[in-house]
């Protein structure tokens, strides 16, 4: 009677049941490919990126999909802002920065100690270039990813400067390269295109600047849409010096000048910055007076038209540094010497102030000083894209 027992359970044990047959069964399902894309755009970037070990597939889909990137990115932008501030002891020689992503929600507040080369940093669309002008030597870093690329080295040794900016047609990254003013004649600009596998040769010689400014150097830069602008300064002979806006390309890689708005003068340019003011490419002023020029543009009739859209007596920012401009049209400052981890955000609009406070986000065992460094990037959005 046991032995026929012991039979009975044996023979059920090998009989499978309907719920295991249901379970292998789905494991055969072919998910549609447009439909897995859909499912892995409503994750979030965090766990998209832990996902890319799933499969090669998936990888693919997250990293190197440029349509999928892209709804990743525009789903950052219109979520509640976060902003991206780097902190940097210029005194410490490690290379060492801290990246804070401030929030208005405390949760999405994220802080990393990152090692990256340089005091120059440039960012667009979730990704950082890093120039170091001492090395001559510059990486690309996506906090998103946290990974890091190298750029390739130059064939030259001239040293200048490197810029970053974003071709929206293409959906292209690229670096600009710009040799200092007494090696033009001799070296040529170049460009770097990240994940242009294509290209024979990673940086390529492009239209010089050397014919329209021998002597040019920056006071202020910005990368808008497709263009990247520099208002620039460059000596007519010893005893006069000019204020132009020079404009950079980014698809077509030429250089072209932008007017001056007619009523500023060249004497005040030099209390000057550029801005991106919601998309346009504007000039702002703080000294003793807040003024903020807009240029507007009609792409059919290739015209510009400068447009002064806020013009306010005040003082009080003399000791403030201009960081950046947020989407909403808030003014970022920074406090100049630095005696606090304070960033100011002005709206002239509704002549308000807000304030960010980084203390708590800075590590008390580092302790700090008037040496540090910190630039604000309004804006922050995250990126899946790999670098390599």
């Amino acid at each position: 009677m046991t032995r026929g027992r012991e039979e009975k359970i044996h023979e059920t044990s090998l009989s499978p049941s309907p719920l295991c047959h249901r379970r292998i069964s789905t494991r055969n399902i072919n998910i549609p490919l447009d439909l897995t894309v859909e499912i892995l755009k409503k994750l979030p970037a965090k766990s998209l990126v832990r996902f890319k070990c799933v499969s090669k597939c998936w990888s693919s889909i997250i990293s190197s999909r440029k349509d999928f990137i892209e709804s990743i990115v525009t789903r950052s932008l219109t979520q509640p802002p976060r902003d991206a501030h780097l902190i940097e002891d210029l005194y410490d020689k490690t290379d060492e920065c801290l990246l804070v992503i401030s929030s208005p929600c405390p949760q999405m507040t994220h802080k990393e100690s990152v090692s990256i080369l340089g005091t120059d940093h440039e960012y667009a669309r979730g990704l950082f270039l890093c120039w170091s002008y001492e090395h001559q030597e510059g990486a690309i870093y996506n906090p998103t990813t946290r990974q890091s690329f190298n750029l390739p080295k130059m064939k030259h040794s001239h040293p200048g400067l490197c810029f970053f900016g974003y071709e929206p047609l293409e959906n292209q990254y690229k670096v600009l390269f710009i040799p200092n003013p007494v090696h033009r004649v001799e070296q040529a600009c170049q460009v770097f295109t990240l994940g242009d596998t294509k290209a024979e040769e990673q940086w390529r010689n492009i239209q010089n600047i050397e014919y329209l400014y021998p002597s040019l150097s920056y006071r202020s830069t910005v990368s808008i849409n497709e263009a990247i602008y520099f208002l620039s300064r460059f000596k007519v002979n010893d005893t006069t010096t000019e204020y132009k806006i020079l404009r950079f390309d980014i698809r077509s890689e030429k250089f072209y000048n932008v007017d001056l708005p007619k009523t500023v003068t060249l004497k005040d340019l030099c209390w000057y910055y550029l801005i991106n003011y919601q998309g346009k490419l504007g000039l702002i002023c703080c000294q003793q007076r807040m003024e903020i020029w807009i240029m507007e543009e009609d792409a059919e009739k290739k015209t510009q038209r400068w447009s002064n859209i806020f013009f306010y007596e005040m003082g009080g920012f003399g000791n403030w540094l201009i960081s950046d401009v947020t989407r909403a049209g808030e003014i970022v400052f920074i406090n100049k010497p630095l005696d606090t981890l304070r960033i100011c955000y002005y709206d002239p609009k509704r002549n308000s102030v807000r304030y960010v406070d980084l203390k708590d986000s800075y590590p008390k065992e580092r302790g700090w000083d008037k040496s540090l460094l910190i630039r604000t990037f309004p804006d922050y959005a995250e990126n899946t894209m790999c670098l390599y």
